[in-house]
């Protein structure tokens, strides 16, 4: 693992397969700034690098692309369709946030792989395979032919799990997966034989019970109407890729159903672009709604310059801004500061909060009592509260994958320490012969020996 090891970080597996070289995702880290906001490509070696596979576009797999492609430029990087359609929307994005979290132990130089002429040249070279395709391919000092075939996963649009084979040896990696439907996006659809080798994400392992979606809307829709009938406005932080578009949707049918009033829906940032590549895919890729587009929902855009002035300030509304943890700088955090002193208003979390993170500070204040948020201290009046939508799997699902496949070895990354420790005790108690791997960065396991 050269990212991504007992956390949700700079995700990055490499897998060394009969003289072939292969990495899958090249992910940013989410908040550090050091050396390790990049996949640690050092810690390689003389080892072959042949093929990059990006698994999906969010930051923490997409992020780290240019860094890993300016050092290993021979690279073949590939992904799905959507994937390659979403990149230079992430890739930009980063490139703007990482020009504004320099720090001493993040050289200037680095930015240079994040130039606008640099990403768009770097895409030129992306390849985009479609799911349940194989791709057979071989590297430099590869001795045996792998073929690759991507598997729609059920997290975000254009998302993938990744199955591998070579000389009758196979691995399946699930990247982030989601094991039941979401609003816009259906379940994953894995292959459900046999593998030598699973590498399984483990985010929300630490979980036993996860909420159903069906329990959760009810209490989000309580929280909403108590919102509005108290003439107050909600703020939803959300991940503009995903997450935006799921809650989108899912408001919008709560609105026509009658179960929460009809009211102004206001986004805005990179998400209003990211809707539109949505609505690309509509038809050609796995929906709920084969058909309905993201755009079709009737929003009002949220600018940046208006954010203290809008009319969500003085009417009942639901306003979605990015970023879902309130990073400092962005909307929902400039927002969440005039939310803070109005009584009638509330904020709802409905994604996984970083403990270092100004949401998670927000997330765990008590009303009327000092806490911090960025780098000031603060008050709030408002209402908080904390729903679960995830886009990740639960520990049973996973259970589940792995009791139907029976690998021989269980590779358990993409997830803290708990959660790691949570899925391998669980799996060990199912499947008692089973090798488990938690690794360690930049360690070096052997899967079988004669490849």
């Amino acid at each position: 693992m050269l990212g991504g090891a007992e956390e949700i970080g700079a995700n990055c597996c490499y897998l060394e397969l009969d003289g072939t070289g292969v990495l899958i995702d090249a992910g940013l880290h989410p908040r550090d700034r050091t050396v390790r906001a990049f996949p640690d490509v050092d810690a390689l070696g003389d080892r072959p690098t042949d093929v990059l596979v990006v698994t999906h576009a969010h930051t923490d797999h997409i992020g780290g692309v240019p860094y890993v492609m300016r050092r290993l430029p021979h690279l073949r990087p590939v992904m799905t369709h959507a994937t390659r359609d979403l990149s230079h929307i992430v890739l930009h994005n980063g490139a703007r946030l990482l020009r504004n979290e320099i720090t001493t132990a993040f050289p200037k130089q680095w930015l240079e792989f994040y130039e606008r002429e640099t990403i768009e040249a770097l895409r030129q070279a992306f390849e985009a395979v479609p799911y349940d395709e194989p791709l057979r391919f071989r590297g430099y000092s590869g001795r045996s032919p792998i073929d690759l075939s991507f598997h729609w996963a059920g997290h975000i649009l254009g998302s993938a799990s990744v199955s591998l084979s070579v000389k009758g040896f196979s691995i399946l990696h699930t990247a982030d997966v989601m094991m039941s439907d979401q609003f816009v996006v259906p379940k994953a659809r894995l292959p459900r034989q046999h593998v030598d080798v699973l590498i399984t994400e483990a985010t929300n392992a630490a979980t036993e019970d996860m909420p159903a979606y069906a329990d959760e809307t009810r209490r989000l829709a309580g929280f909403i109407n108590d919102t509005a009938g108290r003439n107050g406005s909600v703020l939803i932080p959300c991940f503009a890729m995903g997450k935006l578009q799921e809650m989108i949707v899912h408001l919008y049918s709560l609105m026509r159903r009658g179960s929460i009033p009809h009211l102004p829906i206001y986004s805005g940032g990179i998400g209003v672009r990211i809707n539109k590549v949505y609505d690309q895919y509509c038809y050609s890729d796995p929906m709920k709604r084969p058909g309905f587009e993201v755009s079709d929902v009737p929003q009002e855009r949220l600018h940046r310059d208006e954010l203290v002035r809008g009319d969500f300030m003085r009417e009942p509304s639901i306003v979605l801004a990015p970023s879902g943890m309130m990073n400092t700088g962005t909307m929902s955090h400039t927002l969440a500061r005039e939310w803070f002193i109005r009584p009638n208003f509330g904020i709802a979390f409905i994604g996984y909060q970083d403990p270092e993170s100004p949401g998670h500070s927000l997330l765990t204040s008590e009303t009327k009592k000092p806490f911090d948020f960025g780098s000031t201290r603060s008050r709030r009046v408002c209402e908080v509260e904390r729903f679960r939508f995830s886009s990740h799997a639960s520990r049973e699902h996973l259970i589940e994958l792995a009791q139907d496949i029976r690998p021989s070895t269980v590779v358990i990354t993409h997830g803290d320490s708990g959660a790691c420790e949570s899925l391998a005790l669980a799996i060990h108690e199912r499947l008692p012969g089973t090798r488990i791997i938690i690794p360690r960065h930049g360690v070096s396991y052997t899967l079988l020996s004669d490849i």
